[in-house]
Formats: C-alpha cells, structure tokens, sequence
C-alpha cells in the first residue's frame, strides 16, 4: 500500500545546509539579521569570484531553482506552513549578495503567484524581482496567474455551494490589476466568477484552467472561446462534451491552435446500502476534435477509501486516429474501458485501469513514452487475493510492444516479476531507451515470494538490464547502489536519481565519469 508522504516536510531537513550555505558566503558582521529587519547585502571574494554556474548548483541543493514560486495546488494542512517557511529562506538566500540575488532574478523569466495563499499568509515578498512588495504590483514578467477560490467556498450537506463571508471578489480583482502580460489562467472554486471577469483576455491567453466554477456553463465557455484565437491548452470539468456538440463545435471553429485538453469527469455518487456507489459518466471520444493530439480524462472522486465504481454505460466510442497522448491515470476504471488510439506516441496509465481487448494486444509500435504506476490507491480490494496487484502488472509486461524503435522515456512502477520485467527491457529496447524510471514495488499486502530476490526488490536484473542500454541518458535507481557499480553503466549516462544517503564518494565517482547525481523523493 502506497503511503502518502508530505513533501513539505522536506524542507526542514534543508535548515541545517542553509545555514551551512549563508555562513559560506556572508561573513559574520555582514549577515542579515532577519528578526531586526536589518538588510546587509555583502560582497565576499569567495562569491564574488565563483562562476555563475557554480553557485547556482551551491544553492540549487538547499532550493531547487524550479521551486523559486508558490504553488498552490495542493490543500495539505501544513501547505500554509511550508509557504512561509519558503518565503523566509527564499528571501534569505536573495538578500545573501548582490551577486546571488542578480543570479535569481535573471533565473526566474516567468513570474508567478498565487492570489489566495498570498492574501491567507499576507507575505512580504511575494516572488522575485524584490521590487514586488504587495499584491497590487506586479513585474512586467508576470505572465501566469493562479487564483484558488475554496477557502471562501463552503461545501453544506447537499453538496452545493454557498458563500462564506460574501463574495470572493475574483471578477473585480481580474478587471481591477493590469494582466495585459498574463498567458496562463488558472481559476478553482470560484462561484462568484463570470463571464464578465474573463472579458480582458483575448488573443494574450495560450492556457485556460477553469474548475468548478458554476456560473460557467458550456454556453459560457463556447462564448469565451471565440476571443482565444491563440489557446493551446484548455481544462474544464464537465462530461457534457462527450454527448453534446456545443464545446466540440465552438473548439473546432474558434480554437484552431488548441492541441492539449484535459477533462475533470465529475462522478455522480448514492447510497446503497451501507456502501458508497459511483457513477461513473459514459464516455464517448468519438467527437473529440481531430486537432486534439493530447487528451488527459480525470475522474472527479470524493475519495479513494471503500468506493465501489459503476459505468452507467459500458461503451466506450475509439478516439481519431490523430490522438497522439493519453493520460488516465487518474481514472479508476475498474473495466478494460478505454481504447488505445492506433498510432499513440504517449500513454500513461495506473492501476486498475488497463485497455480494451488488453489479452489480445500489444501496446502500438509508435510509442515514445510509457508510463505505468501499480501504486494501489485505495482500499476495495484488502481482502481479496494478494496477487491481483502482480496480475495487473504481468497485463502491461505482456503488452509491451516487441518492436519499439521510437521508445525513449520508460516509467514503470509494479508489482511484478523483476526477472521477467527487465529481461524484457533488455532483449527489446537497448538501442532506444534514454530515461529509465523503473521500481519493483512490494508492500505488506503482497507475498514476498511473488517477487524473485525480494530482499533486492529486482537489483540485480535491473543492473543487467541497465549495462545493456546503449543510449541511457537519465537513470532513476530505486535500489542500493555501489560505487564500483557505476563504472559498468553506460557512458551515455548523464544524470542519475538515487535514494537518500548516497556517499561523497559515491558523488566523485560518478562526477569521474560525467554523471550528476540527484535524490530521489520516497514514494512510501
């Protein structure tokens, strides 16, 4: 069984090479005394006449530049926490020299924030350049806005919305600020939303997200349409464009450079008995727009614990042939429901999903990306055979294309034999792999004997496997790994992902041989 880790916890095992890094660059008596509010930005010889590069790989260890943004996506309890304790050594880390923080700046192109954890948390510095003090000024690279609603939304009995201390004020805040920049919109839970807040936006918008915001209907959407002459990315939340030609036909005349969609299927759910049904919406991608060449279907679930899913219809229409990637891994079909497109290039599923006719067939020879989780998400099946998590996963091996000449990118994430999982990696695709992600995974649900050389979780198959792969560019190594052992890895190698608590040995060995070395996150 998957357990869910936080990863904003993470951040707290960072404090330590923080410190570490500020005592390297600031000299004692030039330091910032946060708690005083006295800035000292210093110029030290050691920082001074360090290459650009070199710090940014120094600083990127304690915050990884890709999270130099407050994301709020997520609703964990402890995300407000993490927010701040963010800002604080982001401003740190900016405020530590002139050098540093001209670094940052330049680093980051595209500005982003996000409205509602800023006004929860009313932070100072919002993101960089450090001009920007409050939420009314904004960088003239600020091109991505992301306003979550649903702290001022409350959910009653009957699962309807009802305002919460009035309204959330999203159409004044979109006509008020100057946006003109904004190319990404992103907007969740905002009841009080209109078509009048989204007025502005024209030609300037290439990606729409907007959920479960009511007073946008179909209607609304197919008007919105016609002024995003320029969209190339949409996401909504509704099932009626798989039976109703309103949104298929305003995307086909208004959308002409939308290629990305993504669909929120909401589920309806009743009482029987004493368990709880889903009804899952039928789905039919036979209207989906041939311009569509990326599809991602997720399912709009309450909760993942003791639901049983029902289709209120079985059939499943083929997509057009010009679907090119598919992503249902967050859907739990637990029938084979959906069809592959004939010529998909990427595909990523997970568990119980599996497509139609998948004792028949093999995945298409056009594959490019593979991804694959076994990660059990929910509860229903505790009590049935231990071996149906292996069972799900030998489906996938066995539909593994025997000739993939475009394969570049494998994630394979299963309970499964290790033996026969990388022995067909081997004898298949050594000459196109170029990112390796794969995990044997094992849990107190599953037999140990089901997985060969169990206490190695299939390390010695994937270290064969790995040797013979040509072209490996990106390894992901999910086992304990020697340093001798790098020595018989591809030359083509160059970045590594390994589990925490790797040596500095082990960082020279592989620095010898031209590989950079990353941690991995644990999954469990």
């Amino acid at each position: 069984m998957q357990r869910s880790v936080n990863p904003f916890k993470q951040m707290e095992r960072k404090s330590d090479y923080l410190r570490n890094a500020l005592s390297l660059c600031t000299p004692n008596n030039e330091r910032e005394d946060y708690k005083s509010n006295k800035i000292h930005r210093c110029v030290t010889k050691v920082v001074e006449n360090l290459p650009a590069e070199i710090l940014i790989q120094i600083f990127s260890l304690v915050i990884p530049i890709g999270h130099m943004r407050i994301w709020g996506d997520r609703e964990d309890s402890e995300l407000e926490d993490f927010i701040l304790s963010v800002e604080i050594e982001r401003v740190l880390l900016r405020l530590t020299c002139k050098k540093w923080n001209t670094i940052i700046i330049n680093l980051i192109n595209e500005a982003y924030i996000d409205i509602n954890k800023i006004k929860q948390c009313k932070l100072e510095y919002i993101i960089p350049p450090p001009r920007i003090r409050k939420l009314g000024l904004f960088d003239t690279r600020f091109t991505y806005v992301n306003n979550n609603c649903d702290p001022f939304v409350l959910l009653n009995s009957r699962n309807r919305y009802v305002r919460n201390n009035g309204d959330s004020g999203i159409n004044e805040w979109l006509l008020e600020n100057d946006l003109t920049r904004v190319e990404s919109l992103y907007l969740r839970g905002c009841v009080d939303l209109t078509l009048n807040g989204l007025s502005r936006f024209n030609e300037q918008l290439t990606e729409l997200n907007i959920i479960n915001c009511p007073k946008i209907t179909d209607e609304s959407l197919a008007s919105i349409f016609k002024d995003l002459k320029n969209l190339r990315s949409l996401t909504i939340n509704t099932d009626s464009y798989f039976s109703d030609s309103i949104l298929y036909e305003s995307i086909n005349e208004f959308l002409p450079l939308l290629n990305k969609l993504s669909v929120l299927i909401p589920c309806k759910c009743m009482e029987i008995k004493t368990d709880r049904a889903i009804m899952i919406q039928s789905i039919n991608l036979s209207k989906l727009p041939k311009k569509i060449s990326n599809l991602k279907i997720s399912q709009d679930l309450p909760g993942y614990n003791s639901h049983i899913l029902y289709f209120l219809s079985s059939e499943f229409q083929d997509p057009p042939p010009t679907l090119k990637r598919l992503d249902v891994s967050q859907c739990f079909f637990m029938k084979d429901i959906f069809v592959l497109p004939p010529a998909i290039t990427h595909l990523t599923v997970s568990y119980p999903s599996v497509p139609k006719n998948y004792k028949s067939i093999k995945l298409p020879e056009t594959l490019v990306y593979l991804n694959v989780s076994g990660y059990v998400r929910h509860m229903s099946y505790d009590y049935e055979s231990t071996l149906i998590y292996r069972v799900y996963s030998d489906r996938w091996i066995d539909m593994l294309p025997v000739v993939a000449p475009s394969l570049q990118t494998l994630i394979l994430h299963l309970y499964a034999s290790p033996k026969k999982l990388f022995q067909t990696i081997s004898s298949r695709y050594s000459d196109t792999i170029q990112h390796l992600d794969c995990r044997i995974l094992l849990s107190k649900m599953i037999d140990k004997c089901v997985c060969e050389n169990a206490c190695h979780l299939g390390r010695c198959f994937q270290l064969a496997a790995i040797r013979t792969l040509k072209n490996l560019k990106e390894l992901k190594f999910h086992n304990r790994l020697d340093e001798k052992e790098i020595e018989n890895f591809p030359t083509s190698l160059k970045k590594l992902w390994l589990i925490h608590g790797y040596s500095k040995s082990m960082i020279d060995c592989a620095l010898e041989r031209g590989i950079s070395l990353y941690e991995l996150e644990p999954r469990f």
